[in-house]
């Protein structure tokens, strides 16, 4: 599957920051449905505030482009990201990913190898990733919400799961999510889980206040959902929105991201 530059939005590192900068790309939320603007664009433009070069992926949706398509399509954006023809000098690299964006994120992260791919193949993966209310083990989720993710494969349901790949080998994870957040939080749990089963080193935020699809927990929308969709309410909390900053200082020793 020939890979679409024009899906990727590139956001710079402010300017003031010097030398190659760590990169992270940036998967939205949307239930696979659609890309939602605050968790994309809005992380991307925060990312880049703290000297981050953000890379925000509208990547294909399971219900246009069947899996693996769009785990494919998340290998050959990490592998263009690294390849360095949008010009700017990059460190590591990580993946944000936020719900159904960091389940794709984490499948990413953890190296995740489906059924459906090419035998033989050998992925590419990110060198750490921020994961907020991602979906993590599809075991947590009814029926219907993971029907839609795989496309009616419900036995397939481990194998769709990013919690189910982890290994030692996976990079340093960053996850966080509300308390009242029903897929959210046991989600989140169990990859901090798994994590420490499995070696990984995992910081973990759940945050008292707060529900799914948060964002940047500032209540700036960053442009409407698309017709016929809906967003989350985006109220402005100022302690859940502490994430950001948390996340900062866990970059400054995970990815050396230095100040300017």
């Amino acid at each position: 599957m020939p890979f679409d530059p024009s899906t990727i939005d590139l956001v710079p590192a402010a300017a003031g920051f010097a030398g190659p900068r760590p990169a992270v790309l940036v998967f939205p939320g949307g239930a696979y449905r659609f890309h939602a603007p605050h968790e994309g664009l809005g992380i991307a433009h925060w990312l880049a505030s703290i000297g981050v070069h953000a890379f925000h992926f509208r990547y294909p949706f399971p219900s246009a482009v069947d899996w693996p398509g769009p785990l494919v399509a998340a290998r050959q954006a990490l592998d263009q990201v690294r390849a360095g023809g949008h010009g700017l000098a990059v460190g590591p690299v990580g993946v944000f990913g936020a719900s159904a964006g960091g389940h794709l994120a984490g499948l990413l992260a953890a190296g995740a190898v489906l059924s459906l791919d090419e035998p033989g193949i050998r992925p590419p993966t990110p060198d750490f990733s921020i994961l907020a209310y991602a979906v993590a083990d599809l075991a947590l989720l009814p029926d219907a919400p993971v029907a839609a993710m795989t496309n009616n494969r419900l036995h397939l349901r481990r194998e769709f799961s990013p919690a189910a790949h982890i290994t030692a080998a996976t990079g340093p994870v960053f996850a966080w999510c509300a308390l009242d957040d029903p897929p959210g939080l046991p989600n989140t749990l169990e990859l901090a889980r798994v994590c420490a089963a499995s070696g990984v080193s995992c910081e973990v935020h759940v945050f008292p206040e707060g529900w799914h699809g948060l964002g940047l927990a500032d209540g700036v929308s960053w442009g409407p959902a698309p017709e016929g969709e809906r967003m989350p309410p985006l109220t402005a909390i100022p302690h859940t929105a502490t994430w950001t900053g948390l996340c900062e200082r866990w970059l400054y020793q995970v990815a050396t991201v230095a100040r300017k």
